[in-house]
């Protein structure tokens, strides 16, 4: 049973009441654990796909750019107030499908995807978007919970998937699946703890001889000087790309 994008929206928005204090409040540890695994240095675009309530956000560095996406109106709702009281300048929210962004590619240092793996219709093409929009020797991070390799756990996270996908997300998914066929290597992956569920994979593109085509007539890159525009507002201002 696979994810669809339009219910899981709506399933977010109810989730966004009470995520931070739910599902949130597990993974808080981990997900500044993954910010740091970026390693971002000062002057770096990041893109955060599914950036949801906006968790991350006190875990960046100020001297770095941020882009969060996610479809969910309502997570995003909440992201906007914590960027408000968090005051943070250089940060953008769009609401958009991680399945088709609206950004062009080689636009970001780094890319960050927490929990949004398992939330998606198709993993790998979303590791694919992320391979084409991450600079040359870029890191995208990953912090998702994958399938066990221990037979007895699979198979009880397999039987426990349909009613997983019901209330958001896949507990059938393995890392090989959302590796299959998108030329990223894996630089090293560890858990926090010895029975963690979660897991924090590092994800580099494998070089090829030839530069991906530009496709930034379909995917218009955030404004390199990140004046207003009428597509990308100003930060702290919710934008809603059609």
């Amino acid at each position: 049973m696979k994810m669809n994008e339009p219910k899981t929206s709506r399933l977010y928005d109810l989730w966004a009441l009470f995520y931070d204090h739910s599902f949130g409040a597990l993974v808080s540890l981990r997900q500044k654990r993954a910010v740091e695994e970026l390693r971002p240095q000062k002057g770096d675009r990041i893109l955060e796909i599914g950036i949801g309530t906006g968790m991350t956000l006190k875990h960046y560095p100020r001297d770095i750019s941020l882009v969060g996406i996610d479809l969910s109106r309502g997570m995003l709702n909440k992201a906007t107030s914590k960027i408000n009281k968090l005051n943070i300048d250089s940060c953008y929210l769009v609401q958009a499908d991680a399945m088709l962004p609206p950004l062009a590619e080689h636009s970001f240092d780094h890319i960050l995807i927490c929990h949004a793996i398992s939330v998606v219709s198709d993993p790998a093409k979303l590791l694919q978007w992320a391979k084409k929009l991450v600079k040359p020797g870029g890191r995208i991070v990953v912090l998702n919970h994958f399938l066990s390799h221990m037979p007895m756990i699979a198979w009880l996270e397999k039987r426990l998937n349909p009613l997983c996908v019901k209330i958001g997300w896949r507990s059938d998914l393995s890392l090989e699946e959302c590796l299959w066929q998108t030329d990223l290597r894996v630089l090293y992956q560890f858990k926090m703890n010895m029975i963690d569920l979660w897991e924090i994979v590092i994800l580099s593109p494998i070089p090829t001889q030839s530069p991906l085509t530009s496709s930034s007539s379909e995917h218009p890159a955030i404004p390199s000087d990140w004046e207003t525009t009428d597509q990308y507002p100003l930060p702290k201002v919710l934008a809603s790309v059609p």
